[in-house]
């Protein structure tokens, strides 16, 4: 049996779906709830347990559940957090369950920026600051709850992974270079977060999209200048700018700045909006432009790849490198992005090369030998 600890995000239902799936009745599914009273993105179901971050009990609680299920034998770490890592370790050591990772991307980064100087950022200025009292509160509130801080947690969970379960091998190999570990790398991808793959192709807009969200990694304002550069005819193209999530005040600067460069041209989308209006914004998208130097936003990239976009990304990113390797037509920002000419789009036979390559990366027959192959007896 698998005991799955998540958080409750827009993955979590297709998470449990996929696993349902290839492993019927033999998972419980455990949601902790961090700042929200109650279930937000997550259906409700009898396999699912919801317990808080805050509650004392809250290890003494999943090791009762393990009792309660002797054949416990792999644990499922859906994102690996400060918080999900202090517990893992808690319940691998007492329970001696396999340890399998379920990489997300920020979990590792964010550790690597955080405590390993590793730089993702081209303008450090817009990076929100936390108070130092807030930020200093919070570590001894850790320390008292958990006895360790939190890099010292996540450095013993680390070195405790069995499984590194992602799609992405340069990923597990940044993660093998800079941190200690006994992991072994297992294929897996959330299939039902990479959108609708059938969606027919439809003619191309002069649109330019930038990055996915309101996140600072995304380097707006390089992407932003570098367009100002090329001197983009604001009359023939329009930016947009899919600002929804993340940094609200960041969002704003980004907006503003835009305008100052191509005026009405730019369309920022500051709403969520339905997936299927997403989609169809996405769909006549010509060229997509993504300034982050680490792998993120990997499902919208794969579905503008899929649609015919022209997709440029940083040379640093271990995505670039994942989809050259499988012979995708992807483009460097840095040796790709020079002049006008490069705006002009794909063909029509290298958008239906592109969708050959992803029919051939992404299918149910691969799906199936990912999951098949997931959990070591």
């Amino acid at each position: 049996m698998n005991i799955h600890i998540l958080h409750d995000d827009k993955f979590t239902n297709g998470a449990i779906q996929q696993f349902e799936q290839f492993y019927p009745e033999q998972n419980l599914y455990i949601v902790l709830l961090y700042d929200k009273p109650d279930l937000i993105y997550t259906s409700p179901n009898d396999k699912l347990i919801r317990l808080h971050i805050r509650d004392r009990k809250l290890t003494q609680k999943l090791n009762n559940l393990i009792k309660q299920n002797p054949v416990v034998k792999n644990l499922f770490v859906h994102y690996l957090d400060s918080f999900k890592a202090a517990i893992a370790v808690r319940l691998i050591k007492k329970n001696r369950l396999n340890f399998y990772w379920i990489f997300y991307g920020g979990d590792l980064y964010d550790f690597l920026i955080r405590h390993l100087q590793y730089d993702i950022y081209d303008d450090k200025q817009y990076l929100q600051k936390t108070p130092m009292l807030s930020e200093f509160v919070k570590k001894v509130k850790y320390l008292i709850w958990f006895g360790m801080t939190p890099k010292k947690v996540l450095l013993s969970a680390f070195q405790e992974v069995d499984f590194f379960c992602f799609w992405n091998e340069y990923d597990f190999e940044l993660f093998k270079r800079k941190l200690k570990t006994k992991a072994k790398k297992k294929n897996f991808i959330y299939y039902n977060a990479l959108g609708n793959p059938s969606l027919p192709l439809v003619e191309k807009k002069n649109s330019i999209v930038i990055n996915h969200s309101a996140s600072v990694s995304g380097n707006h304002f390089s992407i932003l200048k570098s367009l100002k550069n090329l001197k983009v005819d604001s009359t023939k193209f329009n930016i947009i700018l899919p600002l929804s999530y993340g940094n609200k005040s960041y969002a704003d600067q980004v907006v503003s700045f835009a305008k100052t460069i191509m005026g009405n041209s730019v369309m920022p989308l500051m709403d969520f909006l339905p997936i299927n209006e997403y989609q169809n914004i996405l769909s006549e998208v010509k060229i997509a432009i993504f300034g982050m130097r680490r792998q993120e936003a990997a499902g919208n990239i794969f579905l503008l790849i899929n649609m015919g976009a022209k997709v440029f990304l940083r040379e640093e990113n271990t995505l670039l490198q994942w989809l050259k390797k499988r012979d995708f037509l992807i483009y460097s920002i840095e040796k790709d992005l020079q002049d006008g000419l490069n705006l002009n789009g794909l063909s029509a036979d290298e958008i239906a090369h592109n969708r050959t390559c992803y029919q051939k990366t992404f299918n149910e027959k691969n799906f199936a030998k990912f999951m098949n192959g997931l959990i070591q007896e």
